[in-house]
């Protein structure tokens, strides 16, 4: 009797230890996704949390180091900025954090201090990683980037005055020729209109809108009620000129005598309505054209500033060769246009990115590869692009 009462102790105490230890075992037998305090956590296999980087077929997800706890937000991790989204994925591409842009590349790098090249359009990342917007110094050279980040090419609106972008994304300055007529761009960039002078030379840079708006004006020009001629060059003229087999005479000033009888050096002309000389004979005069002469460069006779030549078209990589060489570039689907080809204003305006979900707690089974490790893409995100590009 005493021997059945102790036999049925020893098994109610085995029993109690079963159940105590079930739990545990139900634990270990578990593998997969897991919520705990109000995070995520991975379970292998064996029953441990999962840690460091975790690859499943929904994409790349980094477990906290210290407590498996799924990763949100940026990351550094050996000395890399990632991003992991709401849902914990790993996100490639555009990325929209409290109000700012950032762009990680297929491996899930975040580009800092660097060019950025996506479809046709360049930016700059900052080095916080930001998309640079508005007006940036690089290396003693002036960029503008657009509200929606894009770098500036060819004709560029801001505010209520004109600059024009080099085919490297350079703001010009002194004279340029584009398209085959010449502008002046001040010291800070912006488009000059109305008279110019070198200290020799008078220019007349064409001040009303439309499509010979900030042109150097060449040939006849009415300015203020007075008819003035600008010559091939550009320069205002002065004297006796000799066009089209007519003599015409220019004060001082560069007004043209008409109607009206003058004594010049001491001989008497008379000259019609239309300005020219009624008399006979030939005058010294400077021989002149309306034609511009196109081979002739109005910056070699000035000190304003250099001449240079461009067509709008975007760069073919404005980046510097060390930077080009440490950053490939990168792609990604989303419309967007290069540099504005005429004087004319536009504005932006766009959506954002979309979100994810969290991860199902029935998710598949993972591994520990990082991105790129064993040669596969990661998978890109639901990220968006910049707003302006819709």
């Amino acid at each position: 009797m005493r021997r059945n009462r102790f036999a049925g102790r020893i098994a109610a105490a085995v029993l109690s230890c079963m159940l105590a230890f079930a739990p545990v075992m139900t634990a270990y037998a578990a593998a997969g996704w897991v919520s705990e305090n109000g995070g995520w956590v991975y379970y292998d296999n064996d029953g441990s949390k999962h840690k460091g980087w975790i690859q499943t077929t929904d994409g790349y997800y980094y477990m906290d180091l210290s407590d498996g706890t799924m990763t949100h937000g940026f990351k550094k991790i050996d000395s890399k900025w990632y991003y992991f989204g709401e849902n914990g994925l790993m996100s490639t591409g555009w990325i929209k954090d409290e109000g700012k842009w950032y762009y990680c590349l297929e491996d899930g790098v975040l580009v800092q201090e660097n060019w950025l090249k996506v479809g046709d359009n360049y930016f700059f990342m900052r080095g916080t990683g930001e998309m640079a917007t508005g007006w940036r110094d690089m290396e003693g050279s002036w960029y503008y980037f657009k509200q929606d980040g894009r770098c500036a090419f060819g004709w560029t609106k801001i505010g209520n005055d004109w600059y024009y972008m080099g085919t490297d994304g350079k703001m010009k300055t002194g004279w340029v020729q584009i398209d085959g007529t010449y502008f002046y761009f001040g010291s800070d960039g912006v488009m000059k209109t109305g008279w110019l002078s070198d200290g020799t030379n008078r220019y007349y840079m064409n001040p009303d809108e439309g499509s010979d708006f900030g042109k150097m004006t060449h040939g006849w020009k009415k300015i203020n009620d007075s008819w003035m001629f600008f010559d091939q060059n550009g320069h205002m003229m002065t004297g006796w000129i000799h066009l089209n087999n007519a003599y015409y005479y220019l004060g001082s000033d560069g007004k043209m005598v008409s109607g009206t009888t003058l004594t010049i050096d001491g001989n008497t002309y008379t000259f019609d309505a239309n300005g020219v000389y009624t008399g006979g004979g030939q005058i010294a005069a400077t021989e002149v054209s309306t034609t511009m002469n196109s081979s002739s460069s109005s910056s070699s006779s000035t000190s304003a500033g250099s001449s240079s030549s461009g067509s709008g078209k975007p760069a073919e990589d404005p980046r510097p060769k060390k930077e080009r060489d440490s950053l490939d570039s990168d792609s990604t689907s989303g419309p967007g246009a290069g540099g504005q080809s005429a004087p004319s204003s536009s504005g932006s305006s766009g959506g954002s990115p979309s979100s994810n979900g969290g991860p199902s707690p029935n998710g598949s089974s993972g591994t520990d590869a990082s991105p790129g490790s064993n040669g596969s893409q990661a998978s890109s995100g639901s990220s968006g692009s910049p707003e302006g590009w819709n």
